[in-house]
C-alpha cells in the first residue's frame, strides 16, 4: 500500500543502523558534507528518549515562552502515519523557503540538524545555515541542491532506507524511480519524480498548493456539471465563499511561526540593507547640498 513501511521477510535489527552521508554539491569540499544518520531504535530506548530528549532552546524568541525542542531524528524514532510525515514535510519546505527568501540557504540535512520546537511540526528549525553568494547562478544552483537533498530526505523517511542513500546510490535512486514511488503518497509521485528524475527546481510546498486548487477547481466542476438547469453558473467556489482567483499560496500559506523561528535572519538582513542604504543617501545629500551650492551661486 501507498506511504506505508515496507515489509522484510528476513529482519536484522541492525540492518537499519549504518550510517549515510549525501553530499551538498555546491562544491567538493568535505567539510560540506550532508548526513543522513539511521533512525533505529527499540522501543524501550525510544520511551527514554521520549522522557529525555526535549531540551531548552533559549535562543529562539517566542515572546515569554520556554521553548523545548526535539531533533528529527529523536521525533523519527517513533511511529507517523504518512498523512503526518506529508504534513512535516510541507511545514519543513515552508522553513527552507522562508531562508532562502532571506537569502540563506541549508547547509545540513542531517536529521540531529534539523529541530521541532515544541514538539511542533508546525516549527521547524533548520540549525546549519550560510548566507547565499551573491551571483545570482550560484544561488539558482545552491536552492536547487537544497531542494533536491530535501526531496531526498523524505523519500528515504517514507521507504524506510535513508541510512542507504550515499554520493554513490544518488544515480541508482534516479534510475530506480518508479520502485520508490510506492512507498510515498499517490497524490505527492508526480512531484518527487520531477524533482529526482528531471532534475526540477520546485518547492514541495507550491506544488501542493497547486494540487489543492486543481482539485477544489475540478470540484468545483463537477458540483456545476451534476446541478439542475436553473442553478447553473453558480459555482462551489462562488457559494461556498473562496474567491474566484484563488492562488496556490492561498491553499498553503506561508507559516508565520518561521518569522520568529528565523527572526534573527530577517535581522542580520535589515542590518544589511541598512549599512548599503545609508552611505547611499549621505551620497545623494551630499551631492543635492554641492547642487544647491552651484544654483544659488
Amino acid at each position: 500500500m501507498k506511504g506505508q513501511i515496507p515489509y522484510v521477510d528476513d529482519y536484522n535489527e541492525n540492518m537499519y543502523e549504518q550510517p549515510s552521508t549525501v553530499p551538498f554539491s555546491d562544491n567538493d569540499r568535505a567539510d560540506n558534507v550532508v548526513s543522513f544518520p539511521s533512525n533505529n531504535v527499540s522501543n524501550d530506548e525510544a520511551q527514554e528518549n521520549e522522557d529525555t530528549s526535549l531540551k531548552k532552546a533559549t535562543i529562539i524568541p517566542f515572546r515569554k515562552k520556554q521553548v523545548e525542542s526535539i531533533t528529527l531524528n529523536e521525533w523519527l524514532m517513533k511511529y507517523h502515519l504518512p498523512d503526518e510525515l506529508q504534513d512535516l514535510f510541507v511545514n519543513m519546505d515552508l522553513a527552507m523557503k522562508y531562508i532562502h527568501d532571506q537569502g540563506y540557504y541549508i547547509t545540513s540535512f542531517a536529521l540531529d540538524s534539523i529541530e521541532l520546537l515544541n514538539n511542533s511540526i508546525k516549527q521547524v528549525k533548520f540549525d546549519q545555515l550560510s548566507e547565499l553568494p551573491s551571483n545570482f547562478s550560484d544561488q539558482k544552483k545552491i536552492i536547487h541542491d537544497n531542494i533536491f537533498l530535501s526531496a531526498v530526505l523524505q523519500i528515504g523517511v517514507y521507504a524506510n532506507c535513508l541510512q542507504y542513500f550515499t554520493t554513490e546510490t544518488m544515480d541508482f535512486l534516479k534510475e530506480n524511480f518508479e520502485s520508490f514511488s510506492i512507498f510515498l503518497p499517490e497524490n505527492d509521485v508526480p512531484y518527487y519524480k520531477g524533482i529526482i528524475e528531471r532534475g526540477a527546481s520546485v518547492y514541495l510546498s507550491s506544488y501542493v498548493g497547486e494540487r489543492k486548487k486543481r482539485d477544489l477547481l475540478n470540484l468545483n466542476k463537477e458540483v456545476s456539471d451534476g446541478a439542475p438547469d436553473n442553478s447553473k453558473g453558480k459555482t462551489f467556489v462562488k457559494t461556498n465563499g473562496i474567491p474566484a482567483d484563488l492562488t496556490a499560496e492561498d491553499l498553503v500559506p506561508p507559516n508565520k511561526a518561521n518569522e520568529i523561528i528565523y527572526a534573527n535572519l530577517a535581522k542580520r538582513d535589515a542590518a544589511f540593507v541598512r549599512a548599503l542604504i545609508y552611505p547611499i543617501l549621505i551620497l545623494l545629500l551630499g551631492l543635492t547640498v554641492l547642487l544647491l551650492s552651484y544654483i544659488l551661486a
